[in-house]
């Protein structure tokens, strides 16, 4: 984390995990979970990722985003580029989880039709 975030950022990400609670992260983590599975049945059915169906899942996407970020800009900015630099399915691996890259390239194509709409 030290490489991607400022001190001051992992202590703001610290506090954030206190706040939230074991709980709501779990959750969190869940509901990341089931998003992956959508994505991938929206994407095997060759679903457009500005369709409204899979732009639901864009803005859920960003909401849980922003609840681990605390709305923080520059923390969501740091994420990004940790994401960007180390790749999205092998950060996710770090945290036990197996994704195909293809279905983070589709959401990575939802999350950009829903920050520049047609």
């Amino acid at each position: 984390m030290e490489k991607y975030y400022t001190p001051e950022q992992i202590k703001k990400l610290k506090q954030r995990k206190e706040m939230l609670g074991e709980e709501t992260i779990r959750s969190a983590e869940t509901e990341w979970m089931e998003l992956f599975k959508q994505y991938k049945v929206e994407m095997d059915k060759g679903t457009d990722p500005a369709a409204e169906s899979v732009q639901k899942l864009a803005r859920r996407s960003q909401e849980l985003i922003a609840a681990f970020t605390g709305g923080d800009s520059g923390i969501e900015k740091s994420l990004g580029h940790m994401y960007q630099k180390e790749g999205g399915p092998n950060v996710m691996a770090q945290h036990g989880v197996q994704l195909d890259p293809s279905v983070w390239e589709y959401m990575g194509k939802a999350m950009s039709a829903l920050k520049n709409p047609r």
